[in-house]
């Protein structure tokens, strides 16, 4: 199979303490927008990442993401993700996040097709730069 637009998955995930925007910093005691953004990227990468070869992986490119309402503790959230555009080593999904009561997030998200080597060499070389600045 190749990786083409059409391509859809859903997850389900459950919305528990750590994913709630007071244990981050903020004052909301309800579902985090990162943790949303955590759990739009799974979803997405559930889609097409077993379709690239082993020696690659996908990562977070770009984010256009609107958080539409609160969701409580203990409450589940479904994202549904469609790849909609796939222009050389970029992906572009429409995104949809549900709870029980509607729709609490939308947007589009981008993933960028990398190979896994390169991508650790390169973290490796910034890290270096920063050892050599010390």
């Amino acid at each position: 199979m190749t990786i083409k637009a059409g391509l859809k998955a859903r997850a389900t995930h459950r919305v528990d303490t750590i994913s709630l925007a007071d244990q981050w910093g903020g004052e909301a005691h309800a579902l985090a927008s990162p943790i949303m953004i955590i759990f739009i990227e799974q979803t997405c990468m559930q889609a097409t990442d077993h379709l690239i070869a082993a020696d690659q992986m996908t990562v977070g490119y770009n984010f256009e993401i609107k958080h539409l309402a609160p969701t409580p503790p203990e409450w589940d959230v479904t994202v549904d993700a469609e790849l909609t555009e796939v222009e050389g080593r970029m992906m572009t999904y429409q995104v949809t996040v549900r709870d029980a009561v509607g729709i609490v997030g939308e947007g589009r998200h981008v993933r960028c097709i990398v190979g896994k080597d390169a991508f650790h060499a390169r973290l490796a070389e910034r890290r270096e730069r920063v050892a050599v600045a010390q």
